[in-house]
């Protein structure tokens, strides 16, 4: 079948994936090819085809707390700024002077006003706009007329904020941020992402291929093996493959996860919004392709966003949200147990993933046997990738 035409039925908790890019006639296939987590040159093909060509996680807003707090970052290979301009507004620019190109800071960095080059003093607006430059015509009092001042405004960048995440789109033709995250926003519109509190923060430099924490994090049959305390077997067999945008959205939901939790107490967490009764049960997993892993239950929110640095480094930043109601001491020992159990699986998960980034350097890493009964999404994850890089399907993972 078309592995870029699934099928699927609908249900109350969204799309189920049941006639996927899997069959039995395709096990031993490689989507995508063993050499693309391990060469560093399919790396910078994929930052180029991948992370330059739409919308990808660049950051987290609360990493701008305060008016005039500037944070550089990398997105395919592009040095970058966050910016927060004023208390409701995140701006992003190329990081470049209008002058010489020369990086405006390279360390985060907290200004009253002005963002200043340091190689010869020209500064920059909060917006982005041209402050000053001295001596621009070889005058003391010297300034650029308004047209040049106009001209050399600080070249922004294609940005949205989102449940408390940053994301930038590179691309030369940038199509509507909603256009790849619509379907997620909406199918969480019960949830008011402005209460969000951040509980608590993690990074997690590891020396594996960005792909391999997506597949992972994607990977429903490994959770009673690695992860003994989400429950037995059964339990994942309750999780449904959810496809929100083929393009974009992949991942399941379980929508009984958290049956077998403790009910509702005075010091339980407070849910995040005017959660339905249907949902009050659920757990959603999902990627909003490529790297923002996110993660939804009533009362709790986690995203780990991968900061793919090179084919073999990738940096997860890790963050727990809770609802603003719950920065109150009685929920404190419910927050801290929270985070203790998600920073466990995560941690769970690392030694798992260095083998598997060992293994790909096998030449059997081209003849691997995802299954149709348990690997549909992981398989959809794998054929975006394909789709957008290049990679050759249906068995074809060598150079020849």
């Amino acid at each position: 079948m078309d592995a870029t035409a699934p099928t699927y039925t609908p249900t109350s908790s969204g799309n189920v994936v049941v006639d996927g890019p899997l069959s039995e006639e395709t096990l031993g296939a490689s989507i995508v090819p063993a050499r693309a987590y391990t060469d560093e040159d399919a790396f910078a093909h994929e930052q180029q085809t991948i992370f330059r060509s739409g919308w990808s996680w660049v950051g987290y807003a609360h990493w701008l707390p305060r008016v005039g707090d500037v944070r550089p970052v990398t997105v395919a290979g592009s040095p970058l700024l966050l910016v927060r301009s004023d208390e409701d507004t995140i701006s992003v620019f190329h990081n470049s002077c209008r002058h010489r190109g020369m990086v405006l800071t390279e360390e985060p960095i907290e200004v009253t006003q002005r963002i200043q080059c340091a190689y010869h003093c020209w500064s920059y607006n909060l917006d982005g706009s041209l402050a000053a430059a001295p001596y621009f015509t070889r005058e003391r009092r010297g300034t650029p007329s308004p047209q040049a001042k106009d001209r050399l405004h600080l070249l922004p960048v294609d940005s949205a904020v989102w449940a408390g995440m940053i994301f930038v789109n590179l691309s030369d033709d940038p199509r509507p941020f909603l256009e790849s995250a619509g379907p997620l926003v909406e199918r969480w519109s019960y949830i008011d992402f402005d209460r969000l509190h951040l509980a608590a923060e993690r990074e997690f430099d590891l020396a594996v291929n960005w792909k391999l924490c997506v597949e992972n994090f994607l990977d429903f049959y490994h959770l009673p093996f690695v992860h003994p305390q989400v429950g037995p077997v059964a339990a994942s067999l309750d999780v449904d493959d959810v496809v929100e945008d083929v393009d974009h959205i992949v991942g399941g939901t379980y929508p009984r996860g958290a049956v077998g939790k403790a009910k509702k107490t005075d010091d339980q967490l407070p849910y995040l919004g005017e959660v339905p009764d249907e949902m009050k049960e659920s757990q959603d997993i999902f990627c909003l392709f490529p790297n923002a892993l996110v993660f939804l239950e009533a009362d709790w929110f986690q995203v780990i966003a991968l900061d793919p640095r090179s084919a073999t480094r990738t940096v997860e930043h890790m963050a727990v949200f809770v609802d603003r109601d719950a920065d109150d001491p009685r929920y404190a020992k419910n927050i801290a147990d929270l985070v203790e159990v998600l920073l466990h699986v995560n941690e769970q998960d690392i030694p798992f993933l260095y083998k598997l980034q060992a293994g790909r350097r096998s030449v059997g890493a081209d003849h691997t046997s995802l299954v149709p009964q348990w690997d549909q999404i992981t398989a959809m994850f794998q054929t975006i990738v394909a789709k957008r890089a290049g990679y050759a399907q249906a068995g074809v993972g060598t150079d020849e």
